[in-house]
């Protein structure tokens, strides 16, 4: 864990009707334990869910988001499998490379309004997230 966050404690609450994070160009990836927990969800098979929504690249499922592809589970609504999605997506925005530094941390705040409201969140509880 980054040296600034043993220090002090940060904010952060998911704000209704946000969704910038899903529309954040990157791979969204998926484990063994999200695919089980999503085919379950939308009722179906493993298989399914991985042909018709994901892609494997070197032996890992995932989905490439970018400008002109959103995630195919985001809708006007937002997220249509939110209690069940991905555990990269759970943690957000507790990611390393967002951690890394106060500076980043900051600037990631620009592009998620959740940043610096809510609860107070300890390192411990970082921690865990990490």
């Amino acid at each position: 864990m980054a040296e600034w966050l043993k220090k002090e404690n940060i904010r952060f609450e998911c704000q209704p009707d946000c969704f910038k994070c899903c529309l954040k160009p990157g791979a969204i990836f998926f484990d063994a334990d999200d695919i089980r927990r999503i085919s379950k969800f939308l009722n179906c098979s493993p298989t399914k869910l991985k042909s018709d929504y994901l892609e494997n690249e070197d032996g890992q499922w995932l989905i490439n988001v970018d400008a002109d592809n959103p995630c195919p589970f985001l809708n006007r609504q937002g997220c249509s499998i939110h209690a069940a999605k991905p555990e990269q997506c759970r943690t957000y925005p507790f990611w390393r490379e967002i951690l890394s530094s106060k500076k980043r941390w900051v600037s990631e705040a620009e592009l998620c309004p959740g940043i610096g409201l809510g609860p107070m969140v300890s390192p411990e509880t970082v921690k865990d997230r990490l």
